[in-house]
């Protein structure tokens, strides 16, 4: 048959004197045409003359032919020469480290080369003769590999030694064909101008028998001669022999079960490992047979034969399968994905679990090893010594397993580092079970090691009811069932009265609490009507302990004031203290604000209650941290969300016997807030916030971890209640809300391209620099304000703004149909452009900023709620959000909206209220193609952070990693 090419190149494998090797050769030939001589060696000078490219042909033709460049005695010498050295290679050969170097490389490259040419057919030929004609000494590439058989035959003097190839199950003798080795191992030959491999044995073994067809062993030579040549030849090999014992081994005697790790899924499998009497066949591997000679007994040698029973290993296969498993391309087996295995070790531990089912059907486990060391089966047992002190629990924890016995603590940095592999003092593993990492974990993180006993905060009790055998009487006492005293001056609806209930069950079992229910659902007044009941309780406490004189008569006692100290935001303090004067009118109070602080301070323990606000509270902590509040009560408690604040850590001083926090939206920015609000009510419930952020909030933020996100929903679940309006009010009216997309003024749009541009340039640094966050904040509102409007960053500028044309026209339809409207911005210079309109054109307004007194935004209220003349009030946002009941409103507006869309809800809640009646509508305007429009995208995400907690979604990431989508 006439060789052809696909390629422009053909090889010659010749021996190299020089190189002392056989090295290939690439040849340039006429593509897809008869190969006859070959004459024009691919030098770079000829593949120029023939317009070849190298690197534009297949990869595999390219390396085939840049190994040939490679093993060219030049390029050895080049490659194995010292920076400075100019050595020839054969007096590179004369330093023997050197030469075993060269020798190394040469086998590796040629078998490389090899294989490219059997695995693609490339056209070769065996030492070229002198006239260069390639269809003399072709040779073929496409041969099966050749097997070896060895034979042997026993006489009285001797062992005679045949060794055989076999080519297709029919053997010959080497030395009947012409055979060349190329290389020793892996084993690579020339036999009858085939290229062949040759398996199972090196090819050194074969050099023997290309003379001589039988090698004579003496007796006294045979037992060294067998130990040093032939004991490891035969386990590979097929073995026949005369005059010695045959012993075949063909059943097996047992299964036994190996867990095997696939790195590239990191997950454990199971591989069978069949045990023939003698000798483990590998269920993953395709070995069929295998031989030993025993010699023990020189007079007595004995062969011995292991041959696999495949259709009884199918039947352990079976068994597995029908247990669930599910054979791999690997002929390993892996947990069905219908039993929803995606651990690391779940196999093992499905297989420790299942134990006594395997080894019914006949599978062992006495050498079932992870990594190398032996995994105990035993199932461990679990014991528990509980003791209930004042405010904490002691628990101690032994596990048992199989011998060994060990106190719990020794594993909690297993379960802190989720490694399930915990190693026993005779070097084997106990593996343990993926249910104690999840149910066990949050008291490795939260407990402290007190001389082998785990003490945990009564306050954490949640955590330990996901362990019943524990034992303990972990539910909270009860408070006497709640009943609202005609002392309280309102009506409470069912919500509000279970939660004056759920706050007195915390005071009972001296917890703190966080009341987080949405905005306008009355925190306010189930706060005083819980203080009530309090105060009933502490005067009926006190009447039971009254005391009689001598003559009978009762001995008067000193009135028990309530003393709760109530911090606000300053805006709030007046709103409260009428509150407290409205509903609970009895109840002895005072505003902690002023000029006549000093003298207040005095008398602060004979009022029931006390407001000031947070501003005071850090500015007089001296003062108040002397003084033990029965309650400490803080109303939007976000206050404190910072732990590095001034605020938080004077809060944090002030002693109180009872902690009470209020707030709407109790997560603003990330779970930072949550910490410090429940280190506030419940002191280390979370532990110390490195602990916290390492044990939950990098898993939960960064990594999206739901089974951190569930123990810390199950750790703050108690001390958190919190209500929406869409599930408590019926008769609330409905809310809807859009968002009114406006286009720039084309002067606008080309102002507002270049500020990003330097923001990007400024911001967006490829030096690897870290930019300022006041920088970012910066640019940012730039960004912003030309949203809003040019003015904003030059007020003498004549360029028109796209939205507040759109919002005046907005504004004009509403006015136009007597809706009253709450306009909201984050900037106070942004309404003043509203404002100057509604004055052009004679419309009433009220107005709410930072900078209005105390009483004139009560004024301003009372007139927006009252005047039907007066349809727009314009509220800074930051002033506006909290305080306030505008329920006259039906329009609500957001003229640009901010990071914090919580921002934007308490301003909703203004209006969508309890005492509303008419539907609300909130509208956003949106300049397009701007930094708003991330924002409204990214605001989605600040909203699932803290719903994730409450609502079970999920959670985003932090202002800074979004700087490249914001500046798109």
């Amino acid at each position: 048959m006439t060789t052809v090419s696909k390629f422009p190149f053909c090889f010659d494998l010749s021996w190299d004197v020089k190189s002392n090797f056989f090295t290939p050769t690439a040849y340039v030939v006429p593509t897809n045409q008869p190969i006859t001589y070959l004459d024009k060696k691919a030098n770079p000078a000829v593949l120029k003359s023939f317009g070849i490219d190298v690197i534009h042909l297949d990869k595999s033709i390219q390396k085939a032919v840049a190994i040939c460049e490679s093993l060219q005695a030049e390029a050895l010498a080049k490659k194995f020469n010292s920076a400075k050295a100019k050595k020839s290679l054969e007096e590179l050969f004369k330093d023997p480290k050197v030469a075993i170097g060269i020798q190394l490389y040469q086998n590796l490259k040629l078998t490389e080369f090899l294989t490219l040419v059997q695995t693609h057919d490339f056209p070769i030929c065996f030492s070229l003769d002198k006239d260069k004609d390639f269809r003399k000494s072709k040779i073929s590439t496409q041969n099966q590999p050749l097997e070896t058989k060895i034979h042997f035959l026993k006489t009285d003097e001797s062992i005679q030694y045949q060794l055989q190839l076999q080519e297709n199950k029919k053997p010959f003798d080497l030395a009947e064909r012409a055979i060349t080795i190329l290389v020793d191992e892996p084993a690579w030959l020339i036999v009858d101008k085939n290229l062949v491999q040759l398996k199972a044995i090196d090819a050194k073994k074969l050099k023997p028998f290309l003379t001589k067809k039988t090698i004579e062993i003496p007796s006294r030579m045979m037992v060294e001669y067998f130990q040093k040549f032939i004991k490891d030849i035969v386990k590979k090999v097929d073995v026949t022999a005369d005059g010695f014992e045959i012993i075949k081994r063909t059943t097996i005697v047992s299964c036994q079960l190996e867990a095997v790790h696939d790195f590239f899924k990191n997950s454990y499998y199971l591989n069978l490992r069949f045990d023939y009497n003698g000798y483990l066949f590998e269920g993953s591997k395709n070995k069929l047979t295998h031989s030993e000679i025993d010699l023990d007994d020189p007079e007595n040698i004995k062969v011995i034969q292991y041959k696999r029973d495949q259709a009884a290993e199918i039947i352990f296969e079976q068994k597995l399968v029908h247990l669930g498993f599910e054979k791999t391309e690997n002929g390993f087996f892996r947990l069905s994905p219908k039993l929803k295995s995606t651990e690391l070790h779940d196999t093992i531990q499905w297989v420790i679990e299942h134990k006594d089912l395997l080894e019914l059907e006949g599978f062992h486990l006495d050498h079932f090893t992870l990594d190398g060391k032996r995994i105990q089966t035993t199932k461990p047992v679990i014991a528990f010594s509980n003791q209930i002190q004042n405010d904490w629990f002691d628990i101690k924890i032994t596990v048992s397993c199989g011998a060994f016995e060990f106190n719990f603590i020794e594993i909690i940095p297993n379960l802190k580092q989720q490694n399930q592999v915990y190693l026993l003092p005779d070097g084997s593993c106990f593996l343990i079970p993926k249910e104690w990492m999840m149910q066990y974990a949050p008291l490795a993180k939260l407990a402290k090691v007190q001389q082998e006993v785990l003490q945990l905060p009564k306050n954490n009790y949640a955590i330990l009811q996901a362990i019943p055998e524990l034992q303990l009487d972990l539910k909270p006492e009860t408070a006497v069932p709640f009943t609202l005293s005609p002392l309280v001056k309102a009506t409470l609806r069912p919500y509000q009265t279970q939660g004056v209930q759920w706050l007195l069950d915390h005071y009972q079992n001296g917890m703190g609490a966080c009341l987080a229910d949405d905005m306008g659902l009355g925190k306010t007044i189930q706060t005083l009507t819980t203080l009530v009941a309090v105060q009933e309780q502490l005067e009926n406490q006190q009447r039971e302990a009254e005391q009689l004189d001598l003559f009978g008569n009762t001995i008067p006692q000193a009135k028990e004031y309530l003393k709760v100290l109530v911090v606000l935001p300053s805006s709030l303090v007046f709103n409260w203290y009428n509150e407290a004067r409205k509903f609970t009118p009895h109840l002895r109070r005072i505003q902690y604000i002023g000029k006549d602080r000093k003298l207040i301070a005095k008398k602060l323990m004979r009022y029931d209650l006390v407001f000031t606000s947070y501003a005071i509270a850090t500015r007089d902590i001296a003062i108040l941290e002397k003084h033990q509040f029965r309650f400490l009560i803080l109303d939007e408690s976000q206050y404190i969300k910072n732990k590095s604040s001034k605020i938080f850590k004077a809060i944090n001083q002030i002693p109180a016997a009872n902690k009470i926090s209020l707030s709407g939206t109790p997560i603003e920015n990330s779970l930072d807030d949550l910490w410090s609000q429940m280190e506030f009510i419940n002191p280390d419930i979370l532990g110390s916030h490195s602990s916290f952020v390492k044990n939950y909030k990098n898993p939960i933020e960064k990594n999206q971890d739901e089974t951190a996100l569930a123990e810390l929903k199950t750790l703050i679940s108690p001390f958190i209640l919190r209500r929406t309006k869409e599930q408590v009010l019926d008769d609330l009216p409905e809310l809807t809300e859009q968002i009114y997309y406006c286009e720039m003024e084309k002067d606008q749009e080309k102002l507002y391209e270049e500020e990003k541009s330097k923001a990007r340039n400024s911001l967006l640094r490829t030096d690897g620099g870290k930019v300022d966050k006041i920088n970012i904040i910066n640019s940012l509102m730039r960004l912003r304000q030309l949203s809003n409007h040019p003015k904003m960053i030059d007020a003498k500028s004549d360029i028109d703004s796209g939205k507040f044309n759109a919002v005046t026209h907005y504004l004009s339809t509403l006015i136009q149909s007597k809706q009253k409207t709450i306009v909201f911005s984050s900037f106070v210079s942004n309404l003043g452009f509203y404002k100057e309109w509604c004055i052009e054109n004679k419309i009433k307004f009220c107005e709410l900023t930072g900078a209005t007194d105390q009483k004139d935004r009560e004024i301003a209220v009372t007139n927006f709620q009252e005047q039907d003349e007066i349809l727009l009030f314009f509220i800074s946002l930051k002033a506006g959000g909290v305080g306030l009941n505008i329920t006259k409103a039906s329009y609500v507006l957001f003229l640009d909206p901010w990071w914090n869309p919580f921002a934007e809800k308490q301003g909703i809640g203004r209006a969508h209220r309890i005492g509303q009646l008419n539907k609300v509508n909130v509208i956003r305007f949106i300049s397009k193609n701007t930094v708003e429009e991330k924002i409204i995208r990214l605001q989605e995400s600040k909203k699932l952070l803290s719903d994730s907690l409450l609502d079970e979604n999920s959670i985003s990431s932090e202002v800074e990693t979004h700087l490249n989508y914001l500046l798109e």
